[in-house]
């Protein structure tokens, strides 16, 4: 018996792993036999490694319960991520709309349970000041179309085929979400610039048909930048009352991160590429992010409050770059 348990040592741990997704009180072993199509005693005997598991059996019990097959692997220290990946479709529009309409539905639910904050680092202009602007939140939506999937038409194309009073409405939800949550943002010197680059990029390679919209683009950022300095001056959001602090890291970031926390839960959404990103809501993965952002924003420059100085300094600078990008447009147009 002690030969088998040491020989079947990584049959245990699999039992083990699929034990952890029921709660203490119900059996999983029911479960197990139907899946496996053997009887309760059949299961216990492989519980406890008496019966070494066949190959098919493996398999059965890896995609069913979604585990790794290298977490039984010896020596293997891995750990299983719980999180939630939805791919952006934009080949039709009714598919994108569902996916910004469940995305809105869970902002909201996420808000109104109560004692929601927001702890983010940006690489990019997030997704909640873009929202706002529709315009521009369609050109980010172009870009990955177009570099991703081969979307050949104009922007101007694009646009119309997305702009739609729905999607517009679940913009505008997510809007009204996010101001009424507290958050604290940290950006740097270049989480603009991805944006003015591909603006500039997509305007050379003659994908604006409405010569007007390239410039219409950097105004928007530019209104961001309004929005974003009045928040920091006033540590508060439009409303005055939904606190708001934002800091400006000196390091190159390695990526967005978007702490969603509450009294009892906590997740943590991270960019991938352009738009997509993982909602991940592994605990241990959560709290090291927490940690990591807690001491970035300790070792970053506050924006808000009387910090006037580093923050009139740090918006001059972007506008600058901003205003920049429309002369050269106009000077091209």
């Amino acid at each position: 018996m002690e030969n088998n348990e040491i020989e079947n040592k990584n049959q245990i741990e699999l039992f083990n792993l699929i034990k952890k997704q029921y709660k203490r009180n119900v059996t999983f072993v029911d479960k197990v036999s139907d899946l496996l199509g053997i009887c309760s005693t059949a299961v216990y005997r492989r519980v406890r490694g008496d019966k070494p598991i066949s190959l098919e059996e493996t398999v059965k019990l890896c995609k069913e319960y979604k585990i790794s097959f290298d977490m039984l692997i010896e020596g293997k220290n891995i750990n299983m991520f719980d999180c939630i990946y939805q791919p952006i479709d934009l080949t039709i529009p009714n598919k994108y709309q569902n996916y910004i309409l469940t995305f809105s539905n869970y902002f909201e639910k996420l808000r109104t349970s109560g004692n929601l904050n927001i702890l983010m680092s940006a690489t990019d202009i997030p997704v909640f000041h873009l929202i706002s602007h529709k315009e521009l939140t369609f050109f980010k939506l172009y870009t990955w179309d177009h570099s991703v999937y081969n979307y050949e038409g104009s922007f101007d194309d694009f646009m119309e085929k997305f702009d739609s009073p729905e999607i517009i409405n679940c913009y505008q939800k997510i809007d009204h979400n996010h101001e009424l949550v507290p958050s604290t943002e940290i950006w740097t010197e270049t989480t603009i610039n991805s944006t003015l680059r591909l603006i500039n990029y997509y305007f050379e390679i003659g994908m604006f048909l409405n010569k007007d919209l390239p410039v219409s683009l950097c105004k928007q950022v530019l209104e961001i930048l309004d929005k974003l300095q009045k928040w920091a001056k006033n540590s508060s959001k439009s409303n005055s009352t939904t606190p708001f602090q934002l800091y400006v890291s000196e390091m190159e970031l390695e990526n967005t991160y978007c702490l969603m926390k509450q009294s009892e839960t906590i997740n943590c959404i991270s960019k991938l590429f352009t738009i997509n990103h993982l909602n991940i809501l592994d605990k241990e993965f959560c709290k090291e992010a927490e940690n990591w952002l807690t001491r970035l924003s300790q070792r970053s420059i506050p924006l808000s409050g009387g910090a006037e100085k580093e923050r009139i300094k740090f918006f001059s600078s972007q506008r600058q770059k901003v205003q920049s990008l429309i002369e050269k447009i106009e000077a091209d147009v």
